[in-house]
């Protein structure tokens, strides 16, 4: 069964609901809560981040923190998700090893070398249009077909992913989605994610 990965955003749930919708996509059975506040001072990421591995403890779904590996390591999380500006790929992979690194990709080159540094995962978009990504057009389809020819590690499509169009990354080969605002904004958060969930089945 493909990949649901969550990835926060407390400016779209509200500040006070952040953990209430991560406790709802939890229930739901999401796969991966992938932790992007990137505007956090180190304590209130470290402080978040412990909130979220107890909400996750004890169920099947990882705790991913982006870019923070200091927040990662002192809460025990799954693995740790690097993008632009994050350490290096091999040096994540000394600080924690055994654990899951993903990996921001945009283009196969960037996927080829992630892959050869060691990547758990490769989170590649943004395939459709999204709001987050005002006036980029999505690389489509065919992006995710390309890459997963290339690698062999999984790919997860991110961007613009929505119940009716989820299939057809999965049928391009992607092991699985990312959403964000689809789910921070749901007003029904278990009904969206089984939306989501039978749509890749």
């Amino acid at each position: 069964m493909p990949d649901i990965y969550i990835i926060t955003n407390r400016l779209q749930a509200g500040p006070e609901k952040l953990l209430p919708v991560l406790e709802e996509a939890v229930r739901a059975g999401v796969d991966a809560i992938i932790l992007r506040e990137k505007d956090l001072q180190p304590e209130e990421l470290f402080r978040l981040a412990a909130e979220t591995k107890k909400i996750c403890s004890g169920t099947v779904t990882r705790l991913i923190i982006n870019s923070g590996i200091d927040a990662a390591l002192a809460v025990g999380a799954d693995g740790v998700h690097l993008g632009y500006g994050s350490v290096p790929l091999d040096v994540a992979r000394k600080m924690m090893p055994g654990k899951i690194i993903g990996v921001s990709v945009h283009s196969p080159g960037e996927a080829v070398s992630a892959q050869s540094g060691g990547a758990g995962y490769l989170l590649a978009g943004h395939v459709f249009e999204t709001a987050s990504k005002n006036g980029q057009p999505g690389r489509g389809i065919g992006f995710i077909k390309e890459l997963c020819s290339l690698v062999s590690v999984p790919v997860i499509a991110i961007g613009g992913i929505n119940p009716d169009n989820a299939g057809q990354v999965i049928s391009a080969g992607a092991s699985g989605v990312a959403v964000m605002s689809l789910i921070m904004k749901a007003n029904d958060i278990r009904e969206t994610v089984g939306k989501l969930r039978r749509s890749l089945s």
